[in-house]
């Protein structure tokens, strides 16, 4: 036992690396390879407080009135057809519906990414919450355009897109791997609701937040977004390629002023000069005296 103990006294246990301490490897240096990501509640990353129970009609506001008389009847008959296509269709289906008030609910906004562009503008992600009708696939769609039905451009096919959107393989692997060093490009597209509207016409919440600009009545942004080569695919540089790319804008994708080549040497000699005829001016005012 006491050749054990003096066995064990004389190992040593291993040392183990500090905790939390960035450890060199090899021949890198540096402490952080890539560019830090701002996801902070106050860089922009809430999403628009759009509310969909909201924005569905109330009944009054259809025409649906309370009462035994057969028109009341007939307008409570068409109430129903009418939400039904608007969580299907999103616009009339039938002869029912023909000629009320119809708008497809959602709103299309950009959120910003946490990452930044090679030419240091913040980039954002466009969010199609409008529901576009390619849902359900080009071969259903084909068959009811068959059938004289609409597009699938209400509520329901809206939530399918925004699912299909959300499990994109291409976007969860994006997010796992850590694609930091994004090609941007600006782009002009739509904002707000169905009917270019920017806020809440009920509580007066601000939807679309930042510069917006109209184009035939409805409004649009400009961002900086992620470039996508011909088959949308997105385009990414290297590491290298980014960092050396002159930052020429800030964060919020306006130009940062430029000084023209020369100009601030040119503006010292013109002082240097004033200053000098000052001196000699002064000088020959004091000879005078």
């Amino acid at each position: 036992m006491d050749q054990i103990k003096q066995i064990t006294s004389n190992v040593k246990a291993p040392s183990l690396p500090s905790v939390g301490l960035p450890q060199q490897m090899g021949a890198e240096t540096r402490t952080q390879i890539l560019p830090s990501i701002n996801l902070d509640d106050d860089a922009g990353f809430t999403l628009p407080s759009y509310d969909f129970a909201a924005n569905v009609p109330r009944p009054n506001q259809i025409g649906v009135k309370r009462g035994d008389s057969f028109g009341d009847v007939l307008s409570a008959a068409k109430g129903i057809g009418y939400y039904t296509d608007l969580i299907g269709f999103g616009q009339s289906s039938s002869r029912l519906t023909d000629g009320m008030d119809f708008r497809r609910l959602g709103i299309n906004f950009f959120t910003k990414t946490g990452m930044t562009c090679s030419n240091g503008a913040d980039m954002w992600t466009y969010f199609e919450g409008i529901p576009k009708g390619d849902a359900v696939g080009k071969t259903l769609q084909k068959a009811m355009k068959e059938m004289g039905l609409p597009e699938l451009r209400g509520l329901a096919p809206g939530m399918m897109e925004d699912v299909k959107a959300g499990v994109n393989p291409k976007e969860i692997g994006r997010a796992a791997f850590g694609y930091v060093y994004p090609k941007c490009v600006q782009k002009t597209l739509a904002v707000g609701d169905d009917r270019g509207k920017t806020t809440d016409p009920e509580t007066g919440d601000v939807w679309i937040k930042g510069p917006v600009n109209y184009q035939n009545g409805f409004p649009y942004q400009t961002r900086w977004v992620q470039e996508m080569d011909a088959k949308g695919n997105p385009i990414y540089m290297s590491a290298e390629a980014w960092q050396k790319a002159a930052k020429t804008h800030n964060p919020d994708g306006t130009l940062k002023k430029q000084i023209k080549e020369g100009f601030e040497d040119s503006n010292r000699a013109s002082v240097l000069v004033a200053v000098v005829l000052l001196s000699v001016a002064f000088a020959l005012t004091c000879g005078r005296k």
